[in-house]
């Protein structure tokens, strides 16, 4: 199992958004084959940060699928269309 650790920012603007409102977003895009486990978060004025729990064959792999996870919640959810993933960054 891989840890990977991600955050995202708000636009000072935005509303703050609850905890329950970014986990859930998070877990409504994922699928059994992005082998998500666990997922912790803290959300703040700033934004959120977290820390996913996958099931990945290497490191790598488990930063490109959270990476891919957490897009994916911005692309399809309202609430967070202006919030913008800060890490885990491009490599």
């Amino acid at each position: 199992m891989d840890l990977v650790e991600f955050a995202f920012t708000e636009p000072h603007d935005e509303r703050e958004l609850s905890g329950d409102v970014v986990l859930a977003a998070l877990w409504a895009v994922c699928d059994p084959d992005d082998g998500m486990e666990h997922i912790r978060l803290h959300t703040s004025r700033a934004g959120a940060r977290g820390a996913a729990f996958r099931l990945a064959p290497d490191e790598p792999s488990a930063v490109r699928q959270c990476r891919a996870v957490c897009r994916r919640a911005l692309a399809v959810t309202a609430a967070l269309s202006a919030w913008r993933l800060t890490c885990p960054a491009e490599t």
